[in-house]
């Protein structure tokens, strides 16, 4: 196991992040712990090979967020993931250039990040916006994940199901997207089923990257 960790300047509001990396490949990961390392809103980072030996430090250190990739994901075990969430470490992933987002974790995943397109801007933004509970994805992942010469298939959605999908891509739960839309939580959640059977997605996430896919909603 690899594992380090790097006490960073807290900001004055003192919720610096605890990151963990669970990279295999020894460059990548050096890359990733040197752009952690230099931001700011990062108090520490710990790094792994698998998700798995992440999860089990996640019992005992700070860790707000787990940044992996997809090579990784497609070794971890459904209960390492289920034991991530219960902890309340949110999931970054992190796609190549030929991946894409796949049913079997995506449910689990707080945002995405193009691994081709990585800097400094990019990956802070991705921390601040799964920190304060909003769904990312990088700008140049939603566009790659529209293939060139690809024509948008035609989804219906009514006004208010827009509304609604919106709200779920900017991290409002059904709660606070009824509040804001000044109807019931039930009424957020039928909404929502419509959503889902429209855009054929099985569980809100990719729905999300469904309507960024093809252009109904914009981060």
């Amino acid at each position: 196991m690899t594992r380090s960790t790097t006490a960073l300047p807290i900001p004055e509001t003192g919720n610096g992040a605890g990151i963990a990396l669970a990279v295999r490949n020894d460059i990548h990961r050096y890359g990733l712990e040197g752009m952690l390392r230099s931001l700011d809103i990062v108090s520490a980072t710990y790094s792994y090979t698998t998700v798995e030996e992440a999860s089990a430090a996640a019992a005992t250190l700070p860790i707000d967020l787990l940044l992996t990739s997809t090579i990784e994901l497609g070794e971890t075990q459904a209960a390492t993931m289920t034991r991530l969430r219960g902890l309340g470490v949110r999931l970054m992933v992190l796609l190549g250039p030929e991946e894409r987002v796949e049913q079997a974790w995506a449910a689990h995943a707080h945002g995405f990040l193009d691994r081709s397109a990585l800097h400094l801007r990019t990956v802070r933004d991705a921390v601040e916006d799964i920190r304060s509970d909003r769904f990312h994805v990088s700008a140049s992942l939603a566009r790659r994940l529209l293939v060139p010469g690809d024509t948008p298939p035609s989804v219906a959605l009514t006004g208010r199901e827009l509304q609604v999908l919106q709200l779920v891509a900017e991290g409002l739960s059904n709660k606070l997207a009824a509040r804001a839309l000044g109807i019931s939580e039930n009424g957020v959640k039928r909404l929502m089923g419509n959503v889902l059977a429209k855009l054929n997605s099985p569980n809100r996430t990719l729905a999300v990257v469904r309507a960024l896919e093809i252009g109904l909603i914009r981060k």
